[in-house]
């Protein structure tokens, strides 16, 4: 993977502004990308000389415009699943920040581990939990890093207004990232309950604490397409995000043109 020095240096390149607000988008959440007046799109194997290689993430960076407001969107994302550290699967935060970026809204799906969610229901994150991000931390040297409100108030107040206006079922709550690429044993879902987490991905962390230390203001939304203690694979997670793609659109485009 190139590194965010030389990703910032080919964006200089292509794009003349970059936009101050970038949307990672995570598995099945790129329907948005239909709403948008594209205005350049650049294939991750030349962007970072790597490509995307877990289903239902296409593997491009999108700029364009939903109305008047100038975004860009990642059509996908790194995971330390496929093998990248993550140092490597959180370049793209610091790439873009040298361009410009200032705002940063993290989507994935998840599965619940709070009783009271469902399959279907968004989360907007208030939490999250990095232990096991102990043996390989995004950060490197003495960098430390005050994560206590790792999420933007504004921006999660935005969300909860669109999601209330619009009857998008949601919940607040904390997410646990796992490593992965193997789903959690009932062992382990009890465990991380124990721990105080609502809902359990295999992103969104990482990132979240790269944004914190670079003092980008961060929102981090989750849908829930799986429950706790029954059986479930990726097919599933595409297809109930699919399901809901259209409450996906109606929530990020609320958020991006909230005043």
């Amino acid at each position: 993977m190139k590194s965010d020095k030389e990703v910032a240096a080919i964006i200089k390149k292509k794009v003349r502004y970059f936009p101050e607000m970038l949307i990672i988008l995570g598995s099945g959440w790129n329907k948005i990308l239909e709403k948008i007046k594209k205005e350049i799109e650049i294939p991750y194997s030349t962007l970072f000389g790597v490509i995307a290689t877990v289903p239902g993430h296409e593997g491009k960076l999108v700029i364009g415009k939903i109305r008047s407001r100038r975004i860009a969107f990642m059509s996908g994302r790194f995971h330390t699943y496929e093998g990248y550290s993550a140092y490597e699967a959180t370049t793209p935060i610091r790439a873009f920040v040298k361009v410009g970026m200032k705002q940063l809204i993290l989507t994935a799906a998840c599965g619940a581990l709070h009783p009271k969610f469902k399959v279907g229901d968004f989360v907007i994150l208030s939490d999250v939990i990095t232990l096991f991000l102990a043996l390989d931390n995004p950060l490197k040297g003495p960098n430390f890093v005050d994560v206590s409100s790792i999420f933007d108030e504004t921006l999660r107040k935005k969300a909860t207004e669109v999601a209330v206006k619009n009857k998008i079922p949601f919940h607040e709550g904390a997410y646990v990232y796992y490593h992965g690429p193997n789903y959690e044993t009932p062992a382990d879902k009890m465990a991380l309950r124990f721990l105080g987490a609502d809902v359990v991905g295999m992103s969104t962390v990482p990132e979240a604490i790269v944004a914190k230390s670079l003092n980008i203001k961060t929102l981090g939304l989750s849908f829930v397409t799986n429950l706790a203690f029954v059986k479930h694979d990726h097919e599933e997670v595409l297809a109930e995000a699919n399901k809901a793609s259209r409450q996906m659109v109606t929530l990020l485009e609320g958020i991006i043109n909230c005043d």
